[in-house]
């Protein structure tokens, strides 16, 4: 084919969801020519609903660091219901509510982590088809081509790049093939990448649906019983009990939403609960109703698909990086739906991935050790997943061993959002992409914290506590005290987060805007020497700064909707044509 040739790309990205079409904008808006060849098509069914602080914050770095604005309206709640979809609930928390069976749930066992408040949330419960959508029409704004069923059927490299063939669209040729397909990924099929048997110590399987009629949990529990800061019903509320979890993300939990669903799944250990005759819906139910209060929130609920199961959740490939082709984490591997691990990985590599493709666009050199950094460092994300996932499924036996072991997941949750913050800030005085490089750097790189010395530490002697409980060397009690012991000997924590305290359910305080100053006076004057300087440094200005542009564009918003009304009682001209699609401007990145 002649290099003019309408199907000759520089990159091809077998995938049209979310992470697939976020590469394909940013890669677009810096030139290189792009395809996304989608298998599906737009609307369509996913799960990967519930952001965490890290992900909404990777989110953030991608739209600045590649001057992609449009991304940054999926990071909070405001500008997702503004610009992209009405549909998407509101996620103040991550609440966790644990249950015996046949034992009606008890208030005093639940525990309870915020997510940002404004000016940089509320973190979101993205509706997939209609987020995945607008990334996808972003993708092609910016200049990226997309086919929609369009069913890739085989791959063929050589020295130069990548033959693509489609079922019935014929073939492509790219310089540089990414696979974003997720779990049915072709090069994990076509490269035999596939790891028969994942070395994951997480084994585990997943029943779930889309709901209309889930009741809200607090009109089960009012918040005066559960006493946590906010309601759960406005967060994704994890049901633990032995050997599994449910999680329950609704949509409809905001006064302006415009959607009744509510996304239900139950994760099972496999171990525990291997597979029966039952079918999907019949073992959904008999798992349900083993817990009267899940069972009561669940009364009224009605399916509007039918139910989707896993035989297996975790999967793993031997490589990620190869001559020519790139898997994205969602085609590589997976562990498990809990702390919403899949679009953290996801987005941290896109940081990582998208300058690296393009200069090897622009200088034609796709060395494979150019790409080696997010081998590495996708692996490693992975694998600190499979030890807090298995962890955790551990801990679910009592609620006294989830109530300390949950504490070692927000500490590193808060390492890692704030190396990020870092750099958010950093953008924000000196304006400079480069600034972003240092997520590339020790200590800041991967997830949660991972790559910070004493944070990995505390994170080992907890989870090494959490190993001897579950081969049955050490009883809770003794778990429990070497998890706190190491939460403390770590001095991680500073003390307005209450870490130590197994009464406070909820230690880390909200992130708005007062509790976040308190912590970075502790981290800026009081923290430990190997806290100081490297995390919790910097962001006063920045924070009151993103606060001002956040009330400004809530005003800007009430005053333009009054404004259209009043006008539209009298008028018929008008220019809203000029704004279709809505302008995003620098200040409005946070509001």
């Amino acid at each position: 084919m002649s290099t003019n040739d309408s199907r000759v790309y520089d990159v091809a990205i077998v995938g049209g969801g979310i992470g697939g079409a976020a590469l394909a904008a940013v890669l677009a808006r810096h030139g290189v020519r792009v395809i996304m060849l989608e298998g599906g098509g737009h609307p369509r069914f996913a799960i990967g609903e519930s952001t965490v602080p890290e992900t909404i914050l990777f989110l953030r770095a991608l739209a600045l660091r590649y001057d992609v604005p449009e991304l940054s309206n999926l990071a909070s709640h405001g500008p997702l219901r503004r610009h992209v979809s009405s549909a998407c609930g509101v996620k103040r928390n991550l609440g966790f509510a644990h249950h015996t069976e046949g034992v009606p749930f008890n208030p005093a066992e639940c525990t309870m982590n915020p997510t940002f408040g404004a000016p940089l949330g509320p973190d979101v419960h993205f509706f997939r088809q209609d987020v995945d959508a607008y990334a996808y029409q972003v993708a092609l704004s910016y200049g990226a081509d997309g086919l929609n069923r369009t069913y890739v059927t085989d791959v063929e490299f050589d020295a130069d790049g990548v033959t693509v063939s489609t079922a019935d669209r014929g073939e492509f040729r790219a310089r540089f093939l990414v696979d974003a397909g997720g779990m049915k990924s072709i090069l994990g099929q076509r490269l035999n990448l596939r790891v028969e048997e994942p070395s994951y110590r997480t084994a585990t399987r997943t029943i779930f649906n889309h709901f209309v009629g889930v009741e809200p949990f607090d009109r089960l529990v009012p918040s005066r019983e559960h006493k946590m800061p906010s309601p759960f019903a406005q967060g994704t509320l994890h049901h633990l009990f032995k050997g599994g979890w449910a999680w329950v993300i609704p949509f409809d939990n905001h006064k302006t939403s415009t959607n009744l669903l509510c996304s239900v799944g139950i994760s099972l250990d496999l171990n525990q609960y291997p597979k029966g005759d039952e079918s999907a819906e019949q073992e959904f139910w008999r798992q349900v109703r083993r817990f009267p209060t899940f069972a009561e929130q669940m009364r009224n609920a009605t399916a509007v698909h039918p139910y989707t199961e896993s035989t297996r959740n975790q999967f793993q490939s031997t490589k990620i990086v190869g001559e020519r082709w790139c898997l994205l984490p969602h085609a590589s591997d997976f562990i498990d739906p809990l702390f919403s691990s899949g679009l953290s990985v996801t987005f941290m590599a896109l940081n990582a991935l998208g300058h690296r493709l393009i200069r090897a666009v622009r200088t034609d050199d796709f060395a494979v050790e150019s790409f080696e950094y997010l081998e590495t460092w996708i692996k490693k994300s992975f694998g600190f997943y499979d030890d807090l996932v298995s962890c955790s499924y551990s801990s679910f036996d009592s609620f006294e061993l989830w109530n300390a072991w949950f504490r070692v997941w927000a500490i590193t949750s808060a390492y890692g959002i704030n190396g990020l913050m870092g750099s958010i800030f950093a953008f924000d005085k000196h304006r400079s992409a480069t600034v972003f490089d240092a997520l590339e750097r020790a200590p800041y790189r991967g997830v949660q914290g991972i790559d910070y010395p004493p944070c990995a530490e505390m994170f080992r002697a907890a989870s090494v506590a959490m190993q001897e409980y579950r081969d049955k060397e050490i009883g809770v009690d003794e778990a429990c005290e070497r998890i706190y012991a190491a939460i403390r000997d770590s001095r991680l924590s500073p003390p307005v987060w209450k870490m130590l305290d197994p009464e406070s359910r909820c230690p880390a305080p909200s992130l708005t805007l007062v509790p976040m100053s308190q912590v970075l006076f502790w981290g800026k004057y009081l923290s430990p020497g190997h806290v100081r300087g490297q995390y919790f440094t910097s962001g006063y200005s920045a924070v009151a700064k993103m606060s001002l542009g956040y009330f400004r564009g809530q005003l800007e918003q009430s005053g333009s909707t009054v404004y259209q009304a009043t006008r539209d009682l009298f008028f018929i001209r008008n220019r809203d044509w000029r704004t279709v699609g809505g302008d995003i401007r620098p200040g409005e990145l946070t509001s």
